[in-house]
């Protein structure tokens, strides 16, 4: 998923009017949760630097990620991270946020800079271990049915 068009201002994330995705999805504990983000290694295309995304559970405040101070991956360097990156197509970035309750939450992945593409999302709730391409979708559970 990535905005467009391509060429739009950066944004600030939050509030209503602000773009973003939303994710419904079920916690069955509460305590710290990381999320990464699989990303297209991209250049930044706004003269204001870095690439960045932010993300938020339910109403706290979003985090805000620049791509290339998190990854270290530099284009007009080419260096080794870049190189890492673009030969693996994705560049992989985390945050960590606390969950307060078990139960059903919302996650908000926002929109920051226009040329951000969001490949996946993963919540990892503790114990993930490395993964090339991350974990298999989850499955869908709608009122007792398994899709």
């Amino acid at each position: 998923m990535t905005p467009y068009p391509v060429t739009a201002p950066r944004r600030t994330p939050g509030g209503t009017a602000s773009p973003r995705l939303e994710y419904e999805v079920s916690l069955l504990s509460a305590g710290t949760v990381t999320v990464w983000a699989y990303l297209s290694p991209r250049n930044p295309a706004l003269p204001t630097g870095g690439l960045r995304y932010a993300l938020s559970f339910d109403d706290a405040p979003p985090r805000t990620v620049d791509i290339h101070a998190a990854t270290g991956a530099d284009d007009g360097l080419m260096n080794s991270q870049w190189a890492r990156n673009t030969a693996d197509n994705v560049n992989v970035t985390s945050t960590r946020h606390e969950v307060a309750a078990p139960g059903v939450h919302r996650l908000k992945f926002w929109m920051v800079d226009p040329t951000v593409v969001l490949q996946r999302l993963v919540i990892d709730t503790g114990g993930l271990g490395p993964t090339y391409l991350g974990l298999p979708e989850s499955h869908r559970v709608d009122r007792g049915v398994t899709r």
